[in-house]
């Protein structure tokens, strides 16, 4: 089993960490929670859902860093990370990849190449955003395009937001989920999803699998805490 550890904004994967992990630095200590729920409330973008219905009412516990929409956007603008910044960034990779002649389409269907590097530059930042808004609203990610877990999307936008190609160069390699999102930084991705999110969405980091299987003693103290909390009284 490889242990994952996923960040998500407004349940959606924006980055997952494999075989070991680090805090993302917007998160605190103060963040952490441990709750429980039934197999079948499942973040399908991180565990995927039970195959029955003994399955589905079975418990799990979760071990995750979690916070709302709201708080992290301001945590993000005390990083200096702002709608301002995403735009900054979009217009450098939006400049590179065009200069690429489109060769950042040709890996994932050589037969639509054109068209996606075409709609690529027509797009403004704005359009992006829209699109990104219809991928959240759908679940549609490029786990579940390749798993065959939902449809092939019809915008086109949302084609190259959830698909598997990847920028030419090593400076506009992304460093999150959403490979096609002309943005390359985990912070500015994490922008542009909560530009598309409401404020009160939940935020969270999850890493359970570490904790459960590799060790993990980050949430021992809470653990402990919950324990003593159904100690019975000395009579």
């Amino acid at each position: 089993m490889t242990c994952s550890s996923t960040i998500t904004i407004g349940g959606y994967p924006l980055d997952v960490m494999r075989r070991s992990y680090t805090v993302w630095r917007h998160f605190t200590l103060e963040d952490r929670i441990i709750r429980s729920r039934r197999k079948d409330q499942r973040n399908p973008h991180i565990q995927g859902m039970p195959r029955t219905e003994i399955e589905a009412q079975q418990p799990e516990i979760d071990f995750a860093y979690s916070t709302t929409a709201d708080i992290l956007r301001r945590r993000l603008g005390r990083a200096s990370f702002t709608r301002t910044t995403l735009e900054q960034e979009y217009q450098r990779y939006y400049d590179a990849a065009c200069q690429s002649s489109g060769s950042v389409f040709i890996d994932h269907n050589p037969e639509t190449a054109g068209a996606r590097a075409e709609a690529f530059r027509a797009a403004t930042l704005d359009d992006w955003l829209e699109a990104l808004a219809e991928t959240v609203k759908s679940g549609v990610s490029r786990i579940r395009r390749g798993a065959r877990e939902v449809q092939e999307p019809k915008n086109i936008l949302v084609d190259i937001i959830t698909g598997p190609d990847q920028p030419p160069t090593l400076d506009l390699m992304a460093h999150h989920c959403l490979f096609g999102f002309p943005c390359s930084s985990l912070d500015n991705m994490a922008v542009a999803l909560l530009e598309v999110t409401l404020g009160n969405a939940v935020c969270e980091q999850e890493v359970s699998d570490f904790v459960q299987y590799e060790g993990d003693t980050t949430f021992n103290d809470m653990r402990l805490r919950k324990t003593r909390c159904y100690e019975p009284e000395d009579i």
